[in-house]
């Protein structure tokens, strides 16, 4: 590591995130916007920024304006391999920088079998092995399934937000088997993928969950008898930020 603070941002579908680190790893300031406000943020100063966008060539423009007197600037790219984690990807470079470094972030955290989710307008289920991204999977997030049934069929409510409660499998609402729906898709493709991957590692993975929607997914699966994916599922704040903070403080490094 290095005797540097990182400004570390992930430009998402729907918001960008920023984070500050100090040289040890911790985070000192954060925050977030919508995208379509980006044009009022106001970064704070840094020694070094990593960026990770998937959010298109006007993100980056404005995030270049706004950036401009930070003279030490990395857009990263995932690599073959990088802070000791091989990419699987049949071109590594086509891996969205955010899944790239949630995984480096978690191998990071837990040296073990994991499977990242990244929970957010999209949904990201990816499983991690022996320093190795050995594959996963990409699904609309919540707000989406619902939002293409609205959008799709006849006369179907669509309904983002539920108070904090046990989303009924056997719902008697439409609204609800809606959003239930979207919900239990999700939890059960994580379900799949750790079976998976336990299956293949011999051992139960570790499930490090991150995203606007990781505490709703998260809550599902702790209040369901799902096994090891119940035992081993934690959510990690700013995962993503975690994991620039890394490949920015080797920011030539592939290995």
């Amino acid at each position: 590591m290095t005797d540097l603070n990182i400004l570390a941002i992930d430009a998402g579908n729907t918001r960008v995130k920023w984070g500050l680190f100090d040289s040890t790893g911790r985070l000192t300031g954060h925050g977030a916007c919508l995208n379509t406000e980006i044009a009022g943020l106001r970064f704070p100063a840094a020694a070094r920024v990593v960026i990770s966008n998937v959010a298109g060539s006007a993100i980056e423009t404005q995030l270049k304006t706004l950036l401009a007197n930070h003279a030490d600037t990395h857009w990263i790219t995932s690599q073959a391999k990088a802070c000791g984690v091989k990419n699987s990807y049949l071109q590594a470079e086509k891996l969205g920088t955010d899944r790239w470094a949630a995984l480096i972030a978690a191998w990071y955290i837990k040296q073990a079998p994991c499977v990242v989710v990244n929970a957010g307008t999209a949904v990201t289920i990816d499983a991690l092995n022996n320093a190795t991204f050995t594959g996963g999977l990409i699904m609309p997030g919540m707000d989406l399934m619902q939002q293409s049934l609205y959008l799709g069929t006849a006369q179907l409510p669509i309904q983002n937000a539920r108070k904090e409660s046990d989303i009924e499998i056997f719902a008697t609402s439409t609204a609800d088997a809606i959003y239930g729906g979207a919900v239990y898709a999700i939890v059960g493709a994580i379900t799949l993928m750790v079976q998976a991957l336990e299956q293949k590692t011999r051992q139960a993975p570790w499930v490090l969950m991150s995203g606007g929607n990781a505490a709703t997914i998260h809550r599902q699966l702790l209040q369901h008898d799902f096994g090891s994916v119940t035992n081993q599922a934690i959510i990690v704040d700013n995962l993503v930020l975690q994991g620039l903070f890394l490949l920015g403080s080797r920011p030539n490094s592939n290995s």
